[in-house]
């Protein structure tokens, strides 16, 4: 009789087990098929149907929250494509996507952009609202990263130019002939990545909150047609957007960069969004803790976008042991700094002095870029207490190699 019940408990297990993984191959196989034709609003569709009928699929939530990223990336390439990112525009937070010219562009205003910029938040959240959910430690589905296709310009065809593979080829031309499976660079995005993906939606969203708190309307009317061809200055004028003749700064990209810096002068136009960054970013440094302690976890090692110290990366990075607990400090630090226990020096105040951060984003005022380097901009803000060394960062920073900036955009 024990023997009977132990042969039905393990076919029941058994059948548990495949319908699970078909299930998962199922969603992954659908997710493939959707992403490589540039079908989003298909995958939207099926995804939110499995989680109408089960809200516990996690492998379904997860395809959606990577579809409503891809969303997001998509309508923004649209919106650029849509008012006429210059193909030589020089390169801004936002503005790197590769978007083809467009040679009959609505018109940009100062608004349209605000508008653009807030799209852009409103697509992130609610990726992250899909993926916050995901409570399967277990969890991983394989994308083809580099055959996702997206319609960049909004005429309602996906064309092969516009994969991956060869967006990322545009950004970096260095790139060679890629193989076949050079060219799909699948990826096992996992538990671990569930909370990477949330905690970017949370860096971006820190520096739009960040920017839209500001009144740049004046920066908008300068700077906006050497950047968009549907930007007509407000005054006509001798000078002309030429673009860039090659491949590193010109003449023309270094007058720009001088401009932006001298119009970085901004009164304030929303204040309210200023402790919402700040809070953006102390949820990113919460969400890099949820991701590490998974990966940390792992012990597979397919497919992997960040790697644990005994894995290997899709991207050819290593990690070592040293470098997660140096990035742990990080972050131990940022919160810190973040909540004001911490202060940020400056180099013109005296020792034992510094920025108290939190203060900066719970009472903000206007940004003056000039002044905050030369420090008047930071007098508000200044106090006695600890403030973070040079010792500490370079300390901190040291295990990266002289490569932390490249490390930090890869960990979040």
């Amino acid at each position: 009789m024990i023997g009977r019940l132990c042969l039905v408990a393990g076919f029941v297990w058994g059948l548990s087990v495949s319908v699970w993984g078909a299930d998962r191959a199922a969603v992954q196989a659908s997710l493939e098929k959707h992403l490589t034709s540039g079908d989003l609003p298909g995958a939207v569709k099926e995804f939110e149907a499995n989680l109408a009928t089960d809200p516990a699929d996690d492998h379904s939530r997860f395809a959606l929250g990577m579809t409503r990223l891809l969303t997001a990336v998509e309508r923004l390439s649209q919106n650029l494509f849509r008012y006429g990112l210059r193909v030589a525009a020089p390169d801004l937070p936002v503005l790197r996507l590769p978007v083809p010219e467009n040679p009959h562009p609505e018109p940009l205003t100062y608004l349209k952009i605000r508008a653009l910029l807030q799209q852009l938040i409103d697509d992130l959240a609610v990726a992250a609202d899909v993926l916050s959910p995901i409570k399967d430690p277990n969890i991983k589905l394989h994308v083809p990263v580099g055959l996702i296709r997206l319609d960049v310009n909004g005429d309602g065809q996906v064309a092969p130019k516009e994969t991956f593979w060869k967006i990322f080829k545009k950004l970096n031309p260095r790139i060679g002939n890629l193989s076949e499976e050079q060219q799909r660079f699948a990826v096992g995005f996992d538990a671990g990545d569930v909370h990477w993906m949330i905690g970017y939606t949370h860096v971006l969203r820190a520096l739009l909150e960040a920017w839209l708190a500001q009144d740049s309307e004046k920066f908008h009317d300068i700077l906006a047609p050497q950047l968009f061809s549907g930007a007509a200055p407000k005054e006509e004028t001798p000078l002309q957007a030429r673009g860039r003749s090659g491949g590193g700064m010109d003449a023309e990209g270094i007058a720009t960069i001088i401009a932006a810096i001298h119009l970085m002068s901004f009164d304030l136009a929303e204040p309210e969004r200023m402790p919402r960054a700040r809070q953006h970013l102390l949820e990113m440094v919460r969400q890099s803790r949820l991701s590490w302690e998974l990966i940390q976890q792992e012990t597979d090692n397919e497919g992997e976008w960040i790697p644990n110290p005994q894995q290997s990366s899709v991207v050819g990075l290593s990690v070592t042991a040293d470098q997660v607990k140096s990035w742990q400090r990080v972050m131990d630090e940022l919160e810190a700094v973040l909540n004001g226990t911490k202060l940020v020096p400056h180099w013109r105040l005296r020792e034992g002095v510094g920025i108290n951060l939190k203060q900066v984003f719970e009472s903000p005022r206007g940004f003056d870029l000039v002044m905050w380097a030369h420090g008047g901009a930071a007098l508000p803000y200044a106090q006695a207490g600890e403030v973070v060394t040079q010792q500490t960062a370079n300390t901190l920073t040291a295990a990266f190699g002289g490569q932390f900036f490249l490390f930090a955009v890869w960990f979040n």
